[in-house]
């Protein structure tokens, strides 16, 4: 299965809305993605909604992109908002009680809140390794510090517009939200993707 794991939605600073998003994702072949909206999961909820009603065929990974006071934080599998500006130390120890897990967002990116100090390499599940909006200097480094502490990989467009959706994926081994999680913390997964200036200047 391939997905993308950092979406945004005109829930939170996106331009387009979620239907628009699963229509572009099924289209471009995605089985799963993840809307990770600034600070809400209403965008996730949304798509579930959809899919539901729908019977579209991808799987919704909830998710949410969390502003904590030492920088951006992707959350998945968790079903209710986190407070935007607590703690990072803190929201990977709610997201965890809440079954799900925590990854960094596109680190070492310090002008868009990357967490880039390494301490915060050691506490989280995982370590975005491929974010389609940074530049291959950060990705990299985001590749060699997750495999030094040993974690689990994510990757994804970081789309604010639909038409990035894909731009960055995943690639694993399952079927549906939980076997998805499980994959991306062992680290069972494969990424890549394509970085192009028009996504990267979006709104920058």
């Amino acid at each position: 299965m391939i997905g993308d794991l950092h979406i945004h939605s005109n829930h939170s600073d996106g331009r387009d809305g979620v239907r628009k998003i699963l229509n572009v994702a099924l289209s471009k072949g995605l089985n799963f993605i993840s809307v990770t909206d600034h600070n809400t999961i209403n965008g996730s909820l949304e798509a579930l909604d959809v899919v539901k009603e729908e019977h579209l065929p991808i799987v919704v990974v909830r998710g949410v992109e969390i502003s904590t006071s030492q920088g951006h934080l992707l959350a998945y599998g968790i079903d209710r908002d986190l407070d935007r500006g607590m703690d990072l130390f803190d929201a990977v120890k709610v997201v965890r009680k809440m079954g799900g897990i925590a990854s960094l967002a596109h680190p070492f990116q310090f002008y868009r809140h990357g967490a880039c100090r390494l301490k915060f390499f050691k506490i989280v599940d995982c370590v975005e390794v491929f974010n389609a909006r940074s530049l291959p200097i950060f990705n990299g480094l985001s590749r060699i510090f997750c495999k030094i502490y040993r974690k689990g990989k994510t990757a994804g467009s970081d789309a604010h517009k639909a038409e990035f959706v894909g731009r960055g994926f995943v690639e694993v081994d399952g079927f549906d939200e939980r076997s998805i999680l499980n994959a991306l913390k062992m680290g069972n997964c494969r990424v890549g993707g394509r970085i192009s200036l028009k996504n990267i200047l979006w709104r920058l």
